[in-house]
Formats: structure tokens, C-alpha cells, sequence
């Protein structure tokens, strides 16, 4: 008890009491503008006037138009090896990768050059009638998907959040907390 009552001691436990109340609520209130933002990645952003379409929905649909480029592509014995690999990596990524968009992005990144591979040879290959439609189609959707990807809302949200608030003592109050910052999708 004599311990406490030591001007040093009452000075070092008052310190660690307001250094852990002010860590604990940058945790609690600038993280949960984070995970709001980041919630935009899977959820949709507002912006521009109204709610935009997830990013994560666009890869999920480019994912499934991949996995039916890949059905037709066996039925002509077309090697896919490196292009399921790369999409089960992006499908993973979008799982268990939540609050890192550009991890996910990667993966994204890494599909492109198997799937356009892919595309391309599929394009000079003579497909059954009913073939060539779902390769249109598959071919249609993923450029669509691409499309409203690059004019989706969520990286401006991103930089109009760091904009705001990635500042100095935010940005070192945040890093001491534990706090993740929204990442771009880039």
C-alpha cells in the first residue's frame, strides 16, 4: 500500500491508465470506421449517389464464368492446370482473406493472364454450336464484371478515408492500437 501512495508510482499507473483508455477507444471508434470501410470491399459502397455492387460479388461472378470457360475448355482437352490453380487461390483469397483487399487483388491479378490465355485459345478453337454460345456468354460476363470493377466506388471511399483520416496522431494512435487500415484494391 506504502508502494501506491509514492508520487512516481501514482504517476506511472495514472500514465498506463490514460494510454490504455486512449488506445482502447482509437481501437473501438476508429476501428469501426475501418471495418465500415472495408465492410464496402464485400458489402457495396455508397457512392455517387447511390449503393454500388461489391467488388468481392464482380470476382465471385468473374470466378464462375472462369469455372465455365474451364468446363468447356475440357471438353476439348485444352490444358487448364494453371488457371484452376490461380482461381482457387482468388476463390481462398475472397474466404479468408477479409481486410486485405490487396491480397485479394494479387490473386486477382494472377488469374488475368491464364484466364485471357485461356480466352484466347478458346477463341480460335471451333466449338460446338452450343459451346460457342456459353463461351460468349462466359466471355461477355467476365468483361462486364471488369468493367464495373474499375468504376466501383470502393478505392475512392478508400482514399477519401485515408485522406481524412490518415494523419499524424491518428495514423500512430491506429498503429499502436492494433488498428487495420482499409487497403485499396490495386
Amino acid at each position: 500500500m506504502k508502494l501506491l501512495k509514492k508520487p512516481f508510482v501514482a504517476l506511472l499507473l495514472s500514465a498506463a491508465v490514460v494510454l490504455s483508455s486512449t488506445l482502447l477507444s482509437v481501437n473501438i471508434r476508429f476501428g469501426g470506421k475501418c471495418r465500415d470501410i472495408t465492410d464496402g470491399f464485400y458489402d457495396g459502397v455508397y457512392y455517387n449517389g447511390y449503393t454500388q455492387k461489391s467488388l468481392s460479388s464482380h470476382l465471385k461472378n468473374i470466378c464462375g464464368y472462369a469455372d465455365g470457360l474451364v468446363t468447356i475448355a475440357n471438353n476439348y482437352d485444352i490444358d487448364t492446370g494453371d488457371l484452376l490453380t490461380a482461381l482457387d487461390d482468388l476463390k481462398l483469397s475472397l474466404s479468408y482473406s477479409y481486410g486485405y483487399a490487396s491480397h485479394i487483388y494479387f490473386c486477382y491479378d494472377e488469374l488475368l493472364s491464364p484466364l485471357n490465355a485461356l480466352v484466347d485459345q478458346l477463341s480460335r478453337t471451333e466449338l460446338s454450336e452450343r459451346d460457342a454460345d456459353g463461351f460468349v456468354q462466359y466471355r461477355s460476363g467476365i468483361n462486364g464484371a471488369q468493367r464495373a470493377m474499375e468504376s466501383a466506388g470502393y478505392n475512392e471511399s478508400v482514399r477519401e478515408f485515408l485522406r481524412s483520416y490518415d494523419q499524424f496522431p491518428t495514423d500512430f494512435l491506429a498503429e499502436l492500437a492494433g488498428v487495420e487500415m482499409p487497403e485499396y484494391f490495386a
